[in-house]
């Protein structure tokens, strides 16, 4: 994956890469805000909302213990006064007892039970008994049958003297004989047992609404719900036609992540958040250990979720109004930067095209001109290169123009030398033959067109074979000292550049001596480069001449050329051409003591 974006990345253009790293390094503060700011919206929003399910809760919670711990103490209250439980028992058991007796009992005794209805929202405390004949006393004192259907009656022998809470104790109307006894839905008892002998024991109960403990168990909320689980793991308070009408306690096991609720068993208020009906929802839990009562409220958070995605998607529009805000300025910034570097690459497209005319102008990046300031440099040199081939090639081929015009004439020459050198040979006269032999010699060199180089052996061989009939020529003796190193004689060197110098020497330096003299050949090598130093001691040359001869070595237009037209100059152009700039003729020269000529070729030998 990280090469397919190196490769794609590699792939694009200088606009692009440029676009892209300003762009990248640009969202990136973005994306650290967005990073920052959308999990702070989160938890502020949910945070906001917990809190306050959680004291919501709390006070709910703590509204139920006080009202359950109240009852409790009535209750406990009630059965710790033995008088009170001595005489109910008389009474209940004594069938003596007169009607006025009686009236005192149930007004004055069972006064302190009525006080107990009179307060909070208890609907009743009343005493069960277990004894045949029992003697009932409307709505305080009962026998035990009547709470066949209350949820403690199967538990009544095996409760302890803490209490217990049963909620939604019985759905069930007596009637009959027991018409008198109360019995509603949605109601809760707190029973305690009641001994007044070995042979006669009981229950105390207080009965209140569930709504007393939680007053909003059963009302319709649109948002949340509250709902109580006793420890039957029965849940109430739901109402079918609720928000949350469909809930049991396996559903909210799962919600809290249990796998039943009788694993709970952490303190205090619990949130947890969940889903209901693909929505939103966070579920407080709180449980009373004592009496094994969960106390939860179910809440939805869909609105609040709105507001927050709500929040988000105005960030996120403004952050991507910001982004297209900053591509804009990206892509002006991006062109303006890459301005010189878009003209430079049309002059270079024109240079592609084949006009090597233009130039570059002057451009304000200070690095791309600098670029184009070189580029132009080298371009004018690729130019000058191109002007010095075609020269090069031109020179080839009016030199082989020339050498084909008189092909005819030299092979005809050529024929003719040879069958006079045949005569003199026939006739004895070796001095002439060998002459000819060396003009001969001299035609034939001259006649090799196919090549423009040849080794300075065969360049040497030329220079011997001139000398030989300049000595016959002239009525003094010239001489021609060698010192040449040994490999030297391979090299590559272009034809005809040591008999013209020859040439200079005898016209120029020792013509007018007209005394036996000698020309010294010199040719050795210092790395790439080879020296060739031809030396005469003839009258040499003054400053001044010295000089002028120098500016035509180097410029042409004149100078004191050969009769056969190959001066200084033309040797000179010939070994740039060949070799390179760096190379040439260079003349040294001292009045009436001798002139040396000094060619520099670059070190190539042949195989």
């Amino acid at each position: 994956m990280i090469r397919k974006i190196k490769r794609k990345y590699t792939d694009q253009t200088l606009h692009q890469k440029v676009r892209f790293s300003i762009l990248l390094f640009s969202l990136l503060p973005l994306v650290c805000l967005a990073c920052i700011s959308l999990p702070l919206i989160y938890k502020n929003q949910i945070g906001k909302l917990k809190e306050e399910v959680y004291d919501e809760l709390q006070n709910k919670a703590d509204d139920m213990n006080y009202e359950m711990n109240t009852i409790e103490l009535m209750a406990k209250t009630v059965w710790s006064d033995t008088t009170f439980i001595t005489e109910v028992g008389k009474a209940a058991i004594d069938g003596s007892l007169g009607e006025y007796n009686r009236y005192l009992f149930q007004e004055q005794t069972l006064s302190v039970l009525k006080v107990i209805t009179s307060i909070s929202q208890v609907q009743s405390a009343r005493i069960h008994l277990e004894y045949p004949g029992l003697r009932e006393y409307f709505s305080y004192l009962y026998s035990m049958d009547r709470a066949r259907d209350s949820l403690w009656y199967q538990d009544r022998n095996s409760l302890t003297y803490n209490g217990a809470w049963y909620l939604n104790v019985t759905d069930k109307q007596s009637a009959g004989t027991y018409s008198n006894y109360f019995t509603e839905k949605n109601m809760a008892s707190f029973v305690i047992p009641v001994r007044i002998s070995s042979e006669l024991t009981g229950i105390f109960e207080i009965v209140l609404p569930m709504k007393a403990i939680v007053p909003e168990l059963y009302t319709t909320m649109k948002t949340s719900d509250i709902f109580l689980v006793d420890s039957q793991n029965r849940l109430l308070g739901v109402e079918a036609s609720g928000k949350f009408g469909e809930i049991t306690v396996e559903k909210l096991a799962d919600m809290m992540g249990l796998s039943s609720l009788n694993d709970f068993d952490l303190q205090g208020i619990q949130l947890y958040q969940g889903l209901w009906k693909h929505s939103p929802v966070i579920l407080s839990v709180s449980k009373n250990e004592k009496n094994g009562i969960f106390l939860m409220q179910l809440t939805s958070v869909r609105k609040q979720y709105q507001t927050m995605l709500l929040q988000i998607i105005i960030i996120l529009l403004t952050e991507i109004m910001m982004t297209a805000l900053l591509l804009q300025a990206v892509n002006s910034i991006v062109k303006r930067l890459l301005h010189d570097f878009d003209v430079f690459s049309e002059c270079m497209r024109e240079v592609e095209n084949g006009n090597l005319d233009v130039e570059i102008p002057r451009l304000e990046q200070v690095e791309i001109n600098a670029v184009a300031m070189e580029y132009n440099r080298m371009l004018g040199r690729v130019k000058q290169l191109m002007e010095i081939s075609i020269h090069r090639e031109v020179m080839v081929k009016e030199a082989q123009l020339k050498s084909l015009e008189k092909q005819i004439n030299s092979h005809f020459l050529y024929n003719v030398l040879d069958s006079i050198k045949m005569m003199a040979e026939v006739r004895g006269i070796y001095n002439v033959s060998d002459a000819l032999l060396a003009l001969a010699r001299m035609f034939r060199y001259n006649l090799q067109i196919d090549s423009h180089s040849v080794t300075l052996q065969e360049e040497i061989a030329y220079l011997e074979n001139y000398l030989k009939l300049c000595n016959i020529r002239y009525d003094y003796y010239i001489n021609l000292s060698e010192n040449v190193e040994d490999p030297a004689g391979k090299l590559k060197v272009p034809k005809v550049i040591l008999q013209p110098i020859a040439e200079n020497s005898i016209a120029h330096g020792l013509d007018e001596l007209a005394e036996d003299t000698t020309i010294y050949l010199k040719v050795y090598r210092k790395g790439d480069c080879a020296y060739i130093e031809m030396t005469d001691m003839g009258k040499g040359m003054d400053e001044d001449k010295l000089r002028k001869v120098r500016e035509v070595i180097q410029n042409g237009g004149g100078g004191d050329n050969s009769t056969n037209g190959i001066g200084l100059h033309n040797i000179h152009e010939r070994i740039r051409l060949m070799y390179g700039e760096e190379y040439g003729v260079e003349i040294f020269s001292m009045e009436n003591c001798y002139t040396k000529v000094v060619l520099t070729i670059h070190a190539e030998v042949t195989a």
